[in-house]
């Protein structure tokens, strides 16, 4: 065993250095802490964050990402990426190579849909057993890191399969779109994770409505009456969540926060958030960066009343 003082864990020499993956326990305790991806000795294409509380921002080039505890997001390229926790941030961080992910993807019928879905940026809001149960698998791939014996690499491969499988179950890839009881929470989970992975990309109602298997339609009527909300709202209003928590608490310009969110250009950005929040993005970032007792009223609204 080798001890990385970057990170302060041990790092297994053999076999599973070979595997190149790398699980790491994020726990912040009372400062913010700073992960930098992609400087371990792995080859690493995917990377795996798991928050069970608190919250944390995904810095990619000029994108920044966001997290909200409970949270499970998989970025396609680490490369060069920072992970930024806040203090009492607690969850796992992992590295992954592309032959584990392919191992872990295996050759079974739902492969494709795998495969398809590990290319991908995914955001899923957790909560409950499905957050216990991402947190027990990540817990037994580091064990099997820190203390690999016969059958260490297997596990690995396994556990990792178990969660690439119950993400695309959250994400619904597999769920039979019917009618019966409780098919509007379902048909609203699904959007909500769609919208989580896509709001910069702006994607129109339609799509979001093809991709769930129902007519927009029937996605704007579902909206409407579990929420009082059209979906093209809710996408707005997760969209100016975004650019509000990144004027807050990121460095970026406003430039450069409008390309991250998918703006064709600033004014355009600028002309979007004022409709949402009632002033420019300027104007808000200096009220945010003092303790004034209005900046409650005016935060952009967020969908945790979603199911």
């Amino acid at each position: 065993m080798a001890f990385d003082e970057t990170v302060g864990i041990l790092v297994p020499e053999t076999p599973l250095a070979a595997s190149r993956i790398l699980v790491q326990k994020i726990d912040s305790s009372l400062h913010k802490k700073v992960w930098r991806l992609g400087r371990q000795n792995i080859t690493a294409t995917r990377s795996l964050v798991h928050l069970e509380d608190g919250g944390a921002h995904m810095e990619a080039g000029e994108t920044s990402y966001t997290l909200e505890a409970p949270v499970l997001f998989w970025l396609r390229d680490p490369a060069e990426c920072r992970l930024v926790a806040e203090a009492g941030t607690t969850g796992y961080l992992a590295e992954i190579s592309e032959d584990i992910v392919a191992r872990s993807v295996g050759d079974f019928s739902e492969t494709a849909i795998l495969r398809f879905m590990v290319d991908q940026n995914q955001m899923l809001p957790l909560g409950g057993f499905k957050e216990r149960a991402f947190s027990s698998s990540l817990a037994n791939i580091s064990a099997e890191m820190q203390s690999p014996q016969s059958g260490s690499e297997m596990l690995i491969v396994a556990h990792l399969r178990i969660i690439l499988v119950a993400m695309m179950r959250l994400l619904g890839a597999e769920e039979p779109q019917q009618g019966g009881a409780g098919s509007s929470a379902r048909f609203l989970q699904r959007f909500r994770q769609l919208v989580e992975s896509n709001f910069r990309a702006h994607w129109t109602i339609a799509r979001y409505a093809e991709l769930i298997g129902i007519s927009h339609d029937r996605l704007h009527a579902i909206c409407q009456r579990e929420l009082d909300k059209t979906p093209k709202a809710l996408v707005a209003e997760r969209l100016a969540r975004e650019a509000g928590l990144g004027l807050e608490r990121s460095t970026l310009t406003i430039e450069q926060l409008s390309h991250s969110l998918g703006f064709r250009d600033p004014a355009h950005f600028s002309h979007f958030f004022k409709r949402m929040t009632g002033m420019p993005p300027g104007k808000f970032r200096r009220m945010m960066a003092i303790s004034w007792p209005g900046n409650a009223n005016v935060s952009p609204a967020n969908f945790a009343d979603w199911p």
